[in-house]
């Protein structure tokens, strides 16, 4: 456990047990009572649980409910500790949303001996997210502690709803969190020095990243308590000769601007890294890697990539890494049937067949990109040709050790999910893509999702017993070529699934040949 955590065990001693006991007896119930803990460093998770449990014996509190109070405690100064990877946005779910971005940059990349806790969330409604909590510590009391400090933080409440619990003997922890503004007129908070607030008519700021010769914030340093001020991440006005024209939207890595290539005189869109990301080295590289991934498929129904580059805004001293890519046009997949709900076979086989093309170029060149789902489908212009968009989570399936995510984490979106992504130490490769290709495929055609649930937690135990209901039974009026391909494309082991893209688009012609519909 982090070598800070043990700093704070020692200031909430102070504070409930006051006159009680010494920091130096509770030490002495601990496997390094002969060591300092230093804030930089890490130590056994055992020693902060005696050293817990020596606190809750002398209060006379259960251990469960003094862990949950130490959360709360704790909060507040991890989030002043954490401020230069926080966004000022951020409130009390955003937070929590990108806890494991959060953990990455201030610990593990920092301390590698540290072993935080795997935290995986999907957020369901601006009100309401679902969070996944694993560690062999099972301090899950410590997060919902964590959770409600953070609340109190914000001036928010929380309301948390538990599905599963390791301490019932579950494999992970599962919370359904919803966040409420505090009905009150009080408006200062005990930490309000970090919350950075704007009007509704003042543009949108983020972390202006790291100061002009600093690398990144680290924990090895003394705790600092006090303000700062928000550093606005402005718009760039030109990002290496391309004028930029506006904002089109953010991410939780990076912001995408529409601009105008002066010499070409093409409009363009840049992608360009969170000024907030800039000194998170793990992140820098996965920014990177998105970008050299797509750069080196050349395909029709890949998004092109441009020019790859770094831009270093006026002042600062850390550079921005950013790539230029076409300008679409249209809307995504998900956009699309949205508006207009089931789709007719032809369209949906000739949607499947140009994403499994494009599928098969990137595999053709190691790439799997791990994240198959409608918002990352692009439909262009008036036919609505296929671009695949949105490579931040491939990896190169030649090099498994560049993998970028965490060991052990649930990344991309639960569910179009193949069940290998969720097996612990299974083998992931390109035919994790063609199963969430055919989720795509069974919910254009049935207009309902093949693995369903309340929430993420119920959504992956849908998909790991790997028995969805037939497509046939729920769109009785399929042909029965394309519903066998759909069942196909999602069977729970991937060997019975078709052998690879380049299989799937001649199946899908095939088809569209015995159907008569047009290419």
């Amino acid at each position: 456990m982090h070598g800070l955590i043990f700093f704070y065990i020692q200031k909430f001693a102070e504070s409930v047990a006051r006159g009680s006991t010494t920091w130096a007896r509770l030490r002495s119930t601990v496997t390094t009572a002969s060591k300092t803990f230093l804030p930089s460093k890490a130590y056994p998770d055992e020693d902060a649980v005696s050293l817990l449990s020596s606190i809750a014996e002398v209060t006379g509190t259960p251990l469960a409910d003094l862990t949950e109070r130490f959360g709360g405690f704790i909060a507040p100064h991890l989030v002043k500790v954490a401020r230069g990877v926080i966004e000022p946005s951020w409130r009390t779910l955003d937070l929590i949303e990108n806890t494991e971005q959060v953990i990455h940059a201030m610990i593990r990349t920092t301390t590698p001996e540290a072993a935080p806790p795997v935290i995986q969330t999907v957020r369901v409604a601006p009100d309401e997210i679902h969070l996944v909590y694993t560690s062999p510590r099972k301090l899950c009391r410590l997060a919902v502690g964590l959770m409600h400090g953070l609340a109190d933080h914000y001036g928010e409440k929380l309301e948390i709803e538990e599905d599963s619990c390791m301490l019932r003997g579950d494999p992970f922890c599962s919370f359904v969190i919803h966040a409420h503004q505090r009905e009150t007129h009080d408006t200062h908070s005990p930490h309000s020095e970090t919350i950075m607030l704007r009007s509704s008519d003042e543009p949108l700021v983020g972390d202006g990243g790291p100061p002009a010769g600093s690398t990144h914030p680290t924990l090895a340093g003394p705790v600092d308590t006090g303000s700062e001020p928000p550093r606005p991440d402005a718009m760039p006005s030109v990002i290496a000769g391309h004028e930029v024209i506006r904002l089109l939207g953010q991410g939780g890595m990076g912001r995408v601007f529409l601009a105008r290539d002066q010499q070409l005189g093409r409009e363009v869109a840049i992608k360009m890294m969170l000024s907030s990301r800039a000194g998170d080295e793990a992140a820098r590289q996965r920014f990177l890697r998105e970008s050299r991934a797509t750069a080196a498929v050349d395909h029709d129904n890949i998004v092109t990539i441009h020019q790859i580059g770094e831009h270093r805004p006026p002042g600062a001293g850390f550079s921005l890494p950013f790539f230029v890519m076409q300008r679409l046009t249209g809307q995504s997949l998900a956009a699309y049937r949205e508006a207009g709900g089931t789709l007719p076979v032809a369209e949906v086989l000739r949607i499947a067949r140009e994403i499994a093309s494009g599928l098969q170029a990137a595999h053709a060149a190691g790439l799997i990109h791990r994240d198959i789902k409608p918002e990352n489908i692009w439909l262009e212009g008036e036919r609505k040709r296929v671009k695949i968009i949105d490579f931040g989570l491939a990896r190169d399936a030649a090099d498994p050790s560049l993998r970028l995510t965490v060991d052990g984490a649930i990344v991309g979106t639960p569910a179009y999910m193949a069940p290998e992504r969720i097996a612990e130490d299974a083998t992931v490769d390109f035919r994790a893509d063609l199963f969430g290709l055919g989720v795509m495929l069974y919910e254009m055609l049935s207009g309902r999702l093949p693995f369903e649930g309340k929430s993420m937690v119920s959504i992956l135990a849908a998909i790991s017993r790997g028995v969805p209901r037939p497509i046939c039974e729920v769109a009785a009026d399929l042909p029965q070529d394309v519903c066998d391909l759909v069942m196909r494309l999602l069977a729970h082991d991937p060997d019975n699934r078709p052998a690879d893209a380049a299989a799937v688009v001649e199946e899908i012609t095939a088809i569209e040949k015995r159907l008569a519909i047009p290419g």
